[in-house]
């Protein structure tokens, strides 16, 4: 139960990393025209999960996979709000960062359903 030791400590780190991100996300999403609550969800629900992996990130390696695992999920599946707010596209921008880095990445990422 070594991953529970200052739980409290991650959510807080969750929740005020969580809000900060909701913010930053509702006024991305107003500015883009995309809806604000769902940027605000998309942004909010990343920083919640970032911040607890702060949290925790000396704690366990493969507990930080994954929150990793938790991030790609997130934007995988929100990848078509987050082109539109951010005008790139975020899955093949992590492939790019492999590639450059050396890692053996085998072919594009699939067109964006949104």
């Amino acid at each position: 139960m070594a991953y529970m030791h200052n739980r409290n400590t991650s959510v807080l780190a969750g929740v005020i990393t969580g809000g900060i991100g909701a913010w930053l996300g509702f006024e991305q999403a107003a500015a883009t025209g995309v809806n604000p609550f769902l940027g605000a969800l998309i942004f909010g629900g990343a920083g919640f999960v970032i911040g607890m992996a702060g949290a925790f990130i000396l704690k366990s390696l493969a507990q930080f996979l994954i929150f990793i695992l938790l991030i790609a999920a997130i934007v995988y599946f929100a990848r078509g709000p987050i082109e539109k707010m951010t005008g790139m596209d975020p899955v093949d921008s992590v492939l790019t960062v492999l590639e450059n880095f050396g890692l053996p990445v085998n072919g594009d990422a699939p067109p964006t359903g949104g």
